[in-house]
């Protein structure tokens, strides 16, 4: 026991269901060869899945509070995340899949980082390739780890700002106070730029990290830095790859059945996704099937022929209608939160923006509109803009193509830092009105109650007493 609670306390936590771990125990397979080690890396239930939070805390979404109670996973957790209270997980016996699922990816990685070269073998490809991945997936966990629970990277301050707690080796037994912003970012972009030559250009299966992917995921990383010049290039070097965009003209809903069954033609599975470069999706997906709706707000970006719209809401859902409108249910079926590439696009769009080549942010916008209306309804957006008209189109395009893909949270942290684009949103509770701020503490999602008990040495985020 113990053992146990020092792997909480450090939120790695094994998966007891798996038949590969570090230690001898009975009835358990102790890896040795490369393929064993790369059938780590191939568990899908752990390393295709993203935090699901983050999805909570948005200007996208409205929850009313005469409805919450139908919404079928974690009411009480859903309803502190929607308004922004000091703790989503007030008891300190929950525990909170985000930080957990996250950090025994990262356990999972470190026990293969730490035998994958003396594992036994002479397949070198395959070994660099195991290694590879391990690098990825744990750069990607922490990447989520440090923008959800650590303020956004600012160079003023993030060499004293805390980030995560930084496991690099699989030892249960530690226990870690948190590093720094800067310590984890370095830690990110060392895994994934050390990561890429051992990878193949692109995936065999998209759950699997590539060289497209992980070059969409420093774009990312670069991005959210605000070094626009490397996220650009990262961006082309993904989109030099693989840059295969969906054309909505193609798809409709199956005639005569149910649209939350999904639409005719498109990929039903993830990894037959053919945006996808590296696939993650939260989990407890029915949230959104009940209860949760598309802000007015973000509605209202929309234009009424947009087909990302139509095949985002519809008026039935899997268990019926909701009280308050139409039900969101994305033509996935499920909440992606890795690297696609209408992403990519929008990055490079971006910086483009922001180097002062407007013309060339709006060519970026305009592919990927040409390829979401019907071609009788799509009008082309005028490439002369200014910067900052390039810019502000950018993000509302990254609004209306990015809806509930998780990444909306960090774009405010950092957009919050730019007082042009800086803002207030707010909540209508039952009649009461809750506002977040800006500069609000509370943007920072808490470290739950039950991990700081088991590791003492942690920093809490500072709380807006928002009970």
């Amino acid at each position: 026991m113990k053992k146990l609670l020092s792997i909480m306390a450090a939120g790695v936590l094994l998966a007891g269901c798996d038949k590969y771990i570090d230690i001898n125990e009975k009835g358990k397979v102790i890896p040795t060869t490369i393929q064993d080690y790369y059938d780590i890396m191939c568990d899908y239930n752990v390393f295709s899945v993203g935090p699901t939070n983050c999805l909570l805390a948005t200007d996208e979404i409205k929850i009313y509070k005469d409805e919450v109670n139908r919404i079928f996973w974690g009411v009480d957790q859903a309803t502190n995340g929607y308004l922004w209270k000091d703790f989503i997980y007030v008891n300190e016996q929950d525990n909170d899949m985000d930080w957990n699922s996250l950090y025994k990816a990262i356990y999972k990685c470190n026990v293969v980082l730490d035998k994958i070269d003396k594992a036994t073998g002479s397949n070198t490809q395959l070994r660099n390739k195991t290694k590879g991945e391990a690098l990825a997936q744990r750069a990607y966990s922490y990447f989520m780890l440090v923008n959800l629970y650590a303020k956004h990277y600012d160079a003023a301050t993030f060499d004293k700002d805390p980030g995560v707690p930084l496991y690099l080796e699989a030892d249960i037994n530690a226990t870690k106070p948190r590093a720094s912003v800067k310590e984890v970012y370095q830690q990110i972009e060392n895994d994934l730029t050390t990561a890429l030559p051992l990878l193949p250009p692109t995936p065999e299966f998209n759950y699997h990290p590539c060289q497209a992917g992980v070059n969409g995921l420093l774009s990312k990383i670069y991005l959210y830095q605000g070094k626009y010049e490397p996220a650009k290039q990262k961006a082309q070097a993904a989109l030099d790859v693989y840059s295969f965009l969906y054309d909505f003209k193609d798809f409709d809903y199956i005639p005569g059945l149910p649209k939350y069954l999904g639409m005719n033609g498109f990929a039903n599975r993830a990894i037959d996704n053919k945006e996808g470069l590296w696939h993650k999706q939260a989990v407890n997906t029915f949230v959104y099937m009940v209860g949760v709706y598309m802000s007015d707000e973000h509605r209202a970006l929309y234009d009424a022929k947009d087909r990302r719209l139509y095949f985002t809401l519809i008026e039935e859902g899997m268990f019926g209608n909701n009280t308050h409108g139409m039900n969101i249910w994305p033509k996935e079926r499920y909440y992606k939160v890795g690297v696609y590439t209408p992403e990519l696009y929008l990055i490079r769009a971006e910086c483009n923006a922001r180097l002062s080549h407007p013309e060339l942010a709006i060519d970026d916008v305009n592919t990927i509109r040409a390829k979401r209306f019907l071609p009788a309804d799509y009008v082309a957006i005028d490439r002369n803009k200014t910067d900052l008209q390039a810019l502000e189109i950018v993000l509302k395009e990254r609004r209306l193509e990015l809806f509930a893909e998780g990444w909306r949270l960090f774009d405010l942290k950092r957009l919050n830092q730019d007082p042009r684009f800086k803002k207030d949103i707010t909540r209508d509770w039952g009649g009461e009105s809750i506002t977040l701020k800006p500069d609000s503490k509370n943007y920072i999602f808490p470290i739950s109650k039950k991990v700081m008990s088991l590791n003492t040495l942690l920093e809490q985020n500072p709380r807006d007493n928002r009970q």
